[in-house]
């Protein structure tokens, strides 16, 4: 019987994607151990986290102290982008 790592699926937007280091702009696969705290996560990136703005969580916005879980969509959006006035308590 095999066993595979669990990991979540991070998706960038924006300029991160040019800011990133991901060659082909594909869905980052990130191995998760554990539970782990967005914040957490966000230092695991090839990206600089002071440029997020937004986290979508299965598409879901969430904080910085949100737990992301292994399995999880994760989506990554930037200052540029426009976020809608009911997502203020969720920017960064």
């Amino acid at each position: 019987m095999s066993t595979t790592t669990p990991t979540a699926r991070i998706s960038l937007f924006g300029s991160l994607l040019s800011d990133s280091s991901i060659p082909s702009h594909q869905p980052i696969q990130l191995e998760l151990e554990a539970p782990t705290p967005v914040f957490e996560v966000l230092n695991l990136l090839p990206i600089a986290s002071d440029k997020v703005q937004l986290v979508m969580l299965n598409p879901r916005a969430v904080n910085r102290d949100h737990v992301i879980h292994p399995g999880d969509r994760v989506s990554l959006f930037p200052k540029e982008y426009p976020s809608f006035p009911d997502w203020k308590d969720f920017r960064f």
